[in-house]
C-alpha cells in the first residue's frame, strides 16, 4: 500500500493510500468484480490492508456505475463489499463518512481517484471519476455531501489520484462537448491537441477546475496509470485488475 498523503491535527491522523502492482496474485489486482478469483482477489485485499495496520474486515466499497451518487457510510456499514462484491454500498461512486477506523475503499483502471478531507471536522471521502462521472460533476456532488455535514466548500480538501495522463487519452467530440457544458474553463485548460472530432483531454485537470470552481482546494498526485507505472490501466489490456483507493480517518493515540 503507497501512502500519498496524510492531513493531521492535534487529535487526528487521515491517510490517503493506493494499492500498487505485486508480485502477489495477478499482480495485487483487488477488484472483486472483474471475473477474477474472489478468494485470491480478498487474499490481496488483506495483504495491501495488514501492510498498512488496517481492518479490511471494517472497510466499505462500493458497487461503482459511473455515476455521481454519493453515500454517507455509518457504522452499520462496516464490511460492505470488503469481501464479496455483491454486499458492496449498491450504485455508488463516492464516499464520505465522519467515522474513526471505517477505510473507505473504490477500485480504478485509469478512471480518476478523488480524495476528500475536511480535517478540521473530522469527515473525510472518496470518489470515482472516470468521464462519466466527471461530466456529471461527482465533485459538486461531494462538495454537496460535505455542506450537508455543516462544512463549507473552503475547508475541503481534494487530492487527486493516480489515474490516465492526458497525454494518453484521446476522447471523441461527445465527450468536448460534456466537457464544455460542464465547464468551460476545465474546456480551455484539460483539451489539448485537437483534431476534427477528437483530441488528448486530461481528467485529472477537469476534476481540479470543478473543484476549484466550487470553493475547494486541491492537490494533484501527478501519478500516472500504465504499462510504466505501479497503477493498472484498463488500455494496457488490464481489463481483469483494478488498484484501490483508500482513505482513512484515525484517532491519535
Amino acid at each position: 500500500m503507497q501512502l500519498l498523503h496524510t492531513w493531521e491535527t492535534e487529535t487526528n491522523r487521515y491517510h490517503a493510500y493506493v494499492t500498487t502492482r505485486t508480485n502477489g496474485h495477478n499482480a495485487g489486482n483487488v477488484g472483486l468484480h472483474v471475473g477474477d478469483d474472489v478468494d485470491q482477489v480478498v487474499q490481496n485485499r488483506q495483504r495491501f490492508f495488514q501492510q498498512a495496520e488496517l481492518s479490511l474486515e471494517d472497510s466499505v466499497w462500493a458497487d461503482q456505475v459511473h455515476g455521481t451518487t454519493v453515500h454517507l457510510v455509518e457504522s452499520a456499514d462496516k464490511g460492505k463489499g470488503a469481501f464479496r462484491y455483491d454486499e458492496a454500498i449498491p450504485q455508488t461512486d463516492g464516499l464520505v463518512t465522519k467515522e474513526e477506523a471505517i477505510p473507505l475503499a473504490l477500485v480504478f483502471a485509469d478512471c480518476v481517484p478523488l480524495f476528500f478531507c475536511a480535517k478540521d471536522h473530522g469527515v473525510i471521502g472518496v470518489a470515482h471519476a472516470g468521464w462519466k462521472g466527471t461530466v456529471g460533476n461527482i465533485v459538486e456532488t461531494m462538495v454537496h455531501a460535505f455542506n450537508e455535514q455543516g462544512i463549507d466548500a473552503t475547508e475541503v480538501e481534494m487530492l487527486v489520484g493516480p489515474s490516465i495522463s492526458g497525454d494518453d487519452y484521446e476522447v471523441d467530440r461527445r465527450v468536448l462537448e460534456a466537457v464544455r457544458a460542464v465547464s468551460p474553463t476545465a474546456y480551455g485548460q484539460a483539451v489539448r491537441q485537437e483534431s476534427g472530432d477528437h483530441a488528448m483531454l486530461s481528467l485529472q485537470t477537469v476534476n481540479e477546475v470543478l473543484a476549484k470552481e466550487h470553493d475547494a482546494s486541491v492537490m494533484q498526485s501527478n501519478l500516472p496509470t500504465g504499462a510504466n507505472a505501479p497503477f493498472f490501466s484498463y488500455r494496457d489490456g488490464e481489463t481483469k485488475r483494478r488498484f484501490a483507493a483508500v482513505i482513512v480517518k484515525e484517532r491519535k493515540l
